[in-house]
């Protein structure tokens, strides 16, 4: 036996914390805790009963909050603050004594904030979040009415499973349009994010410029950036992404690109692939070095002279494309060698160091440099130099960085010995699933490194010290990306159905089908001989269905009631059989409706099998006394 009650608050605590769970990622850990702690507050309370707080000054409390919240609201954070005001006001309808209304407020508000979670991230495991606060808030509504209408109800095991087993049912049927919004949502081109204020963008990816430690944020970020369906490679993979060739002193950026109108020379072994990239905001496609084909339906794209494939619109939602590359660390070209030689945001300090490594050669000088910086230097995503002259720091004082700081060294120590130099920021490894048969390339692997222009050739140079099983090697990853990278094999299936399912196809298809349709030329005796098939079809499914119905014991409820309000008894919903009986006046057909409904009882309620046989032959004895009379 269950209290009612109990069930309620149960339901409330999962309800919040699938809420919080669907946007833990985003929002302050302040407001996490906040209504962490009140839920172990709320917790504690429905067992002493030591809280009993003001109801007004609580929610002047949380609109005071909320209008601190709302003051610090721009547009680029204006999904969070909602996120936060949420949480607040959860926390204040779980502190409260609570009545029907309370439980419902708490429900809407789980529910909106489980719908906030969509517009940070729209990813499969949202679709589970809301299938969850549909379960959970559905038989939380359910509850919540059977408590308003009388509080102390107890329930016994039997109800409670009556009540799921009827309540699924009709959640099931909610599946296929949550379903269906999943598969539609992430392929639109409206810019619902965007809209919103909240730029996803704005934490994975590159964008046309890049300061001295921006990657390390990247590089925190375990979320997959794109999978690449393609075999499995023995040497390191380098996805190109954007070129970076003007250095200001503090900030790499991406000169404007021009269009490629010749095909380059390389030599190596060719790749086939498939990639399929999550949406990053930005206008470059991610390729495997060194692309040389795509393949994209419905986006335009051209390859640009710095090698990058550029497309015009933005990348805002999932796509898939295909490419081919060379697998090689050098590429045939022209170049600009004033403009690659460029060192005059470049401190004196570091020119006159530079130019200690000068060589023979230039492939000389550059493997100096590469060297130097590989033996003495440490790798670090921690306490990264800052400021104006962070390179300076990193070179000779803290001898610890990122990724870019040791391009950005290499590359500028290049330029001042006169050898053309430029950074490429893409993505390094990734993890392959021998199952899917893909690599799953994280944000964690963001990665950038040098291209050196050498006797006619772009030569790729990488002179981070970090070791590639860092990028590559599940055993060395932490147990949260293991896990995720577990999991995405089932993500991976599911981005591959949606970005395969086009819905602009399907309404063709339907168009298509109703156009048909019109043209077709009906032969009239075919048309009556299908029109009689059908006649006897649907009277033989409403036989079938009518006469199955008399193996249920509502039927012969259901000819009983009708019976007795045809002669005159007055029956009012939800009363008890008995009390319809007693008001029966004809002593004889009261008998044997008594009989009936005894019968019925002992059927339903303590046989659990019905007799339909008998049930019929007691409606029979009722029917027998109106003609007897």
């Amino acid at each position: 036996m269950v209290k009612i009650e109990n069930l309620l608050n149960l339901l409330t605590i999962l309800m919040i914390l699938v809420s919080l769970l669907s946007v833990i990622k985003y929002v302050s850990v302040i407001f996490f805790t906040l209504l962490i702690l009140t839920m172990i507050l709320f917790l504690l309370n429905l067992k002493y009963q030591f809280l009993k707080p003001n109801r007004k000054i609580l929610t002047l409390l949380s609109f005071l909050v909320s209008g601190v919240i709302v003051l610090k609201t721009n547009s680029n954070n204006l999904v969070l603050s909602l996120a936060h005001i949420l949480i607040i006001f959860l926390c204040v309808k779980l502190l409260e004594y609570k009545k029907y209304r309370d439980y419902m407020q708490i429900l809407v508000l789980s529910i909106f904030l489980t719908t906030a979670s969509g517009l940070f991230n729209l990813s499969m495991i949202y679709l589970v979040f809301i299938l969850l606060s549909i379960v959970f808030g559905y038989f939380l509504a359910i509850f919540a009415t059977f408590y308003d209408f009388q509080e102390s109800i107890i329930l016994n095991k039997s109800e409670i499973k009556e009540l799921i087993f009827k309540g699924l049912k009709s959640i099931i049927l909610t599946i296929p349009l949550a379903t269906l919004i999943f598969i539609i949502l992430p392929r639109t081109n409206y810019p619902l994010f965007s809209s919103l204020g909240y730029n996803v963008g704005s934490t994975s990816g590159f964008s046309s410029e890049i300061g001295l430690g921006d990657v390390n944020t990247i590089q925190e970020d375990n979320r997959i950036a794109f999978r690449v369906v393609m075999d499995k490679l023995d040497e390191p993979l380098y996805f190109r992404g954007v070129v970076f060739d003007v250095f200001d002193g503090r900030k790499w950026k991406s000169a404007i690109s021009k269009k490629r109108d010749f095909v380059i020379e390389i030599n190596g072994k060719v790749v086939r692939y498939e990639i399929y990239l999550e949406p990053h905001y930005e206008n470059f496609l991610i390729m495997l070095d060194y692309p040389y084909k795509v393949r994209i339906k419905k986006k335009k794209f051209y390859f640009t002279n710095k090698l990058e494939v550029r497309v015009y619109k933005s990348v805002n939602k999932k796509i898939k494309y295909s490419g081919e590359s060379i697998i090689s660390n050098r590429f045939k070209d022209d170049v600009d060698i004033p403009f690659y030689t460029d060192v005059s945001k470049v401190s004196n300090r570091i020119i006159i160091f530079a130019k200690k490594f000068k060589k023979e050669s230039n492939m000389a000088t550059a493997k100096e440099i590469l060297n130097y910086l590989k033996t003495n230097f440490e790798y670090s995503l921690k306490n990264l130099p800052t400021g104006k002259d962070s390179l300076s720091k990193f070179l000779f004082e803290v001898k610890r960085g990122n990724c870019e700081f040791f391009a950005s060294s290499m590359a500028l120590m290049l330029r001042v010995n006169k050898i053309p130099a430029r950074l490429v920021g893409g993505f390094k490894g990734g993890y392959y699933n021998e199952n899917g048969g893909y690599y799953a390339v994280a944000n964690k692997n963001a990665h950038v490194w040098v291209e050196a222009f050498i006797d006619g050739y772009w030569v790729r140079f990488d002179p981070t010290p970090a070791a590639i099983e860092n990028f590559t090697d599940k055993n060395r990853l932490p147990f949260a990306l293991k896990m995720r990278l577990y999991f995405d094999y089932i993500s991976y299936y599911w981005t591959k159905f949606v970005i395969n399912y086009d819905f602009d196809k399907q309404v063709s298809i339907i168009k298509n089908v109703s156009s048909s349709f019109k043209n077709i030329k009906v032969n009239k005796k075919y048309f009556i001989k299908l029109v009689f098939i059908s006649i006897i079809v649907s009277v033989f499914i409403y036989l079938s269905v009518k006469f199955r119905k008399r193996y249920e014991a509502d039927y012969y409820l259901n000819n009983f009631l009708k019976f007795l309000a045809k002669e005159g008894v007055v029956i009012k919903e939800n009363e008890p059989l008995k009390n319809i009986v007693k008001k029966i006046e004809d002593e004889s057909l009261k008998i044997a409706a008594e009989e009936f409904v005894d019968e019925f009882y002992k059927m339903r309620f303590k046989d659990n099998h019905v007799d339909y046989r008998k049930l019929k032959m007691l409606m029979c004895n009722i029917k027998m006394h109106k003609k007897k009379t």
